[in-house]
């Protein structure tokens, strides 16, 4: 379940990322990150493709202007936290995105040292390879440069929550929407802190507030969605995820949380008829496998799930970043595969 990305970008998508194109109106080519190159299944099937097709877009714009703003070093900055997002989407494969992203950072730093969101954009980066605390030196160094950015904030927010440090989260996040109270992203950031504090009433609260305003918004909805789950209330989260599914073009995590909210509903075969359409898409596209380990431990389907879990740790999956806090692992913290797996991602104690 990709579900942390929507709370760091979801500022993109609402400033306006997914109506940017190119120049000739035509979104940029983007990289599917194909599996499997005999497959038949056209690309106007691949989940989300609305979404990766803009901010593929937003990219080769950043791209563009970067050629002609070689000094300027917010340009490389963006650059580098759209890579991001489109990996941490699922949309690219961590080959296709993060060396990309980390080259863009390093020279974002490279051309103004001074320049903040260079370094948050850098403390992504590290965040992605698990260099904890370079991570936190990077996301502090920027708030010290600049602290009326609010991604800065919104950023550091997910990474202290992320090493359980909820009320420092929270400040964070906090700060972050202040910064700017109309961002549809930041007020989903307030949601996901709460859910990953187990606060799941207050989760649910903030992002009823948070659709309330903007009833196409599909991440909203996908968060309410979890919520609703976390709170065992599985008609409802079956119905918020419906609405998040059609909106957000059946994007793969908000499938992977309806199979999941299915199989804790009783509803297995629906569950699984979720599991067999990600099992499609994975078979020519990369779908992150955390999102396919979501729904199989909703369908009890643990043996698979745990060997999902082990390849996302081989690729260093964005999603495991919050393996000490996600409370859909919390049934299983006393597992010894699970042990081992957080173990081996060398948390700071």
């Amino acid at each position: 379940m990709n579900k942390h990305l929507h709370v760091m970008i979801a500022a993109l998508l609402v400033a306006g990322g997914c109506q940017q194109q190119t120049s000739d109106n035509q979104p940029a080519t983007p990289n599917p990150a194909p599996l499997d190159k005999e497959s038949k299944m056209p690309d106007d099937q691949f989940p989300g493709k609305k979404y990766r097709d803009a901010f593929a877009g937003l990219a080769a714009q950043y791209e563009r202007k970067a050629q002609l703003e070689p000094d300027n070093a917010a340009v490389y900055a963006d650059l580098s936290e759209n890579y991001s997002t489109l990996w941490c989407f699922g949309f690219y494969a961590r080959n296709d995105a993060l060396p990309k992203a980390k080259a863009a950072a390093e020279k974002a730093v490279l051309l103004n040292e001074k320049f903040g969101f260079a370094h948050t954009a850098m403390g992504m980066v590290r965040l992605f390879d698990w260099d904890w605390i370079g991570a936190e030196r990077e996301f502090v160094r920027a708030i010290q440069l600049n602290p009326k950015e609010p991604r800065s904030h919104h950023w550091y927010a997910l990474y202290l929550s992320a090493m359980g440090r909820y009320d420092q989260a929270m400040e964070e996040s906090t700060q972050a929407e202040k910064l700017d109270p109309s961002s549809l992203g930041f007020k989903t950031g307030k949601g996901a802190i709460l859910y990953f504090g187990h606060k799941f009433e207050e989760m649910k609260k903030q992002m009823l507030a948070t659709v309330a305003p903007a009833p196409d918004f599909p991440w909203g909805y996908d968060w309410l969605g979890m919520a609703y789950v976390q709170l065992g209330d599985f008609g409802q989260a079956i119905k918020t995820y419906q609405k998040a599914a059609e909106l957000s073009d059946r994007t793969a995590e908000v499938l992977a949380g309806l199979g999941h909210a299915y199989g804790k509903a009783g509803r297995k075969s629906d569950g699984e008829k979720v599991l067999e359409e990600l099992d499609r898409y994975a078979a020519q596209w990369y779908v992150p496998p955390v999102q396919m380990a979501y729904v199989c431990f909703g369908l009890g389907e643990e043996t698979r799930a745990f060997e999902l879990l082990e390849k996302a740790f081989q690729l260093r999956a964005w999603e495991l970043v919050f393996i000490q806090v996600e409370p859909w692992f919390d049934s299983y913290r006393s597992d010894p595969r699970f042990i081992n797996l957080q173990q081996r991602m060398n948390f700071p104690k």
